[in-house]
């Protein structure tokens, strides 16, 4: 499994930007605030619905834009999904695969599985329990979305 394009529209610092992917490593090099964990961080939104980084959706959208949205091709056992999401600030997302739109966002999950390490993960050693719990609990979540 794996990404085999990316485009965003209106999240974070991209107005619009595509990117065609490849099976394997994909190494994103450039200066600071040029927007590639932006790029890891969309890829992580399709994939679990959230972000590593904010709590709420709202930071993910553009500054002075209505709306983002993030389109992924999946590829997995040889057949191609495309998955969709409109992230709409302080009213319901919407998603869509293969251009038809879904009841819940939450139909996605599953479609694209992910794993993330961040300096934020240190909390898991250093931090609460509660932290620690709210950790397997989302994994478990990964594990069966459904």
């Amino acid at each position: 499994m794996h990404v085999t394009a990316l485009s965003l529209t209106d999240f974070r610092c991209y107005t619009q930007v595509d990117l065609d992917l490849r099976p394997g490593i994909t190494s994103l090099i450039g200066q600071n605030g040029q927007g590639k964990t932006n790029l890891v961080e969309a890829v992580g939104y399709v994939a679990t619905l959230g972000s590593h980084r904010v709590a709420t959706d709202a930071p993910l959208v553009r500054l002075g834009a209505e709306r983002a949205v993030v389109r992924a091709k999946v590829a997995r056992d040889d057949r191609d999904t495309i998955v969709e999401l409109e992230i709409n600030p302080g009213r319901a997302n919407r998603a869509r695969i293969n251009r038809s739109p879904v009841p819940r966002p939450r139909e996605v999950l599953g479609l694209l599985r992910t794993v993330l390490f961040a300096p934020e993960d240190l909390s898991l050693v250093k931090g609460d329990p509660s932290e620690r719990r709210r950790f397997l609990d989302d994994l478990l979540v990964a594990r069966t979305p459904r």
